[in-house]
């Protein structure tokens, strides 16, 4: 952990029942040990999970430090909280450090005294002290998030549907052929749940795979282990190539598998070419979920997963009861954007765009310009030149997420071109690949 450096911020607060007013004060500081029952109980206090049972868990994370979590205190009680979990994530081109923010929460007595706000003060000076990416925040309420500088990312990354109309809409086609045909072998391909013996199979299917999953945490053989043992799932199915039986050391048959608990999927991987398994896993998922009549289903993976579509297909007309909103909190925008340049023209290269170029930024009355050139691409502060695109540091955070669409937030309005220049060489320049957080770290434990 980072040195831990605290605060001591005086208000004027009331006592418990606001019998009477006086002057307290108020310390930011790193929990201990000994902090531990008085932070659940504060929690429990303002109607926060966890329970008792996944408060316990928690605890026996690899890596858990009781100072990972950040409270104030108010003559020696507890009185406001926030966990701070540092991750290795994986980015586009390379491992980052990432904070995953959770249990925000203010004793119900001393609501209204600025508590959260500091809170979230402190995580700020974390992100900056540990030279993390950005923050990441599953936010039930987006808005006090969003009103302290944290960015609402779009639901792109989640979908929701009735699980018999996913069904009818993925049904198969039957396979049409020539009579002078040599008849095919059909693929077995057998799901069903998982087995402890098939641990190294599943822990390995996720290594194949992380190089694609921009965003997912980086896990060890014991954070897997203390994933299983957590249950923050209900349900987990592996998909096996070539029939049900497995020998001990055959794991490579495992090609998929998916988790899914409160009718949540909240991760499917398939092995690399294999999209035909993602496909069978949600088909059972989906006959399990109507066995238990169960009238949604909300699936969680990357934005551009094909998946999304049937499943977006068969959504019901009400609005989903899950209104969680992933919230991000980056620590130098533009600084990753300056970065990122360099792809930026080797994407107007790609498309045969004239160079050299430049593009300018104005993000909030600050004046950025991009500079392309034959060999190189940078990015210089304090000239905005004619041709220039406008928009928000809420935007610039969407766009490193690669949660928006350049091209499309120009045709919307959401981003404003100063000339077709800006258009074009924009449209062309500023693409990101998605990054896709995955719920299943974050997910109450059962």
């Amino acid at each position: 952990m980072c040195a831990v450096h605290t605060s001591p911020l005086t208000k004027s607060i009331q006592t418990l029942g606001g019998r009477s007013a006086r002057t307290s004060t108020l310390v930011i500081s790193r929990a201990t040990q000994g902090d531990s029952f008085p932070i659940f109980e504060m929690m429990q206090r303002a109607l926060l999970r966890p329970s008792e049972n996944e408060f316990h868990i928690e605890q026996e994370r690899p890596g858990y430090d009781p100072g990972q979590r950040i409270v104030c205190k108010a003559d020696g009680q507890i009185v406001g909280h926030v966990r701070v979990i540092r991750r290795k994530t994986r980015f586009a081109d390379r491992i980052a450090t990432t904070l995953h923010v959770d249990e925000l929460a203010t004793a119900p007595e001393f609501r209204g005294r600025g508590i959260a706000t500091q809170l979230l003060a402190e995580v700020d000076a974390e992100l900056q002290r540990c030279g993390a990416e950005c923050a990441v925040y599953r936010a039930d309420s987006a808005e006090f998030l969003a009103r302290r500088g944290w960015t609402a990312l779009s639901p792109q990354t989640r979908s929701h549907g009735d699980p018999a109309q996913v069904l009818a809409s993925m049904q198969r086609p039957r396979p049409t052929r020539n009579w002078e045909d040599e008849p095919s072998e059909p693929t077995r391909l057998s799901i069903r749940l998982y087995r402890q013996v098939e641990f190294a199979g599943l822990t390995s299917l996720y290594e194949r795979r992380f190089a694609d999953l921009l965003g997912a945490s980086v896990r060890t053989r014991e954070q897997w282990r203390w994933l299983l043992d957590r249950r923050g799932f209900q349900q987990l199915y592996v998909a096996i190539d070539g029939g049900n039986k497995l020998a001990l050391d055959d794991d490579s048959r495992i090609v998929g598998y998916a988790m899914t608990g409160g009718g949540q999927i909240l991760e499917t991987v398939a092995a690399p070419g294999r999209e035909d398994v993602s496909a069978e896993l949600l088909r059972r998922i989906c006959g399990d979920a109507m066995e238990r009549d169960q009238r949604i289903i909300y699936y969680h993976a990357p934005a551009a997963d094909p998946l999304h579509r049937a499943v977006r297909s068969a959504a019901p007309p009400q609005r989903p009861l899950s209104n969680t909103t992933v919230m991000v909190r980056w620590r130098h925008p533009l600084q990753t954007l300056a970065e990122h340049a360099e792809r930026f023209r080797a994407n107007l290269a790609k498309v045969g765009y004239p160079l050299p170029c430049d593009l300018g930024l104005h993000v909030e009355g600050e004046k950025h310009s991009l500079h392309f050139t034959e060999r190189s691409g940078s990015l210089s502060d304090g000239k905005l030149g004619r041709s220039f695109i406008r928009l928000t540091q809420n935007n610039l955070v969407r766009f490193l997420c690669g949660d928006l669409n350049v091209p499309q937030a120009l045709e919307r309005g959401d981003l404003f071109a100063s000339t077709k220049m800006a258009t074009d060489a924009a449209s062309a320049a500023l693409k990101m690949l998605p990054l896709w957080f995955p719920p299943l770290e974050d997910a109450s434990a059962i």
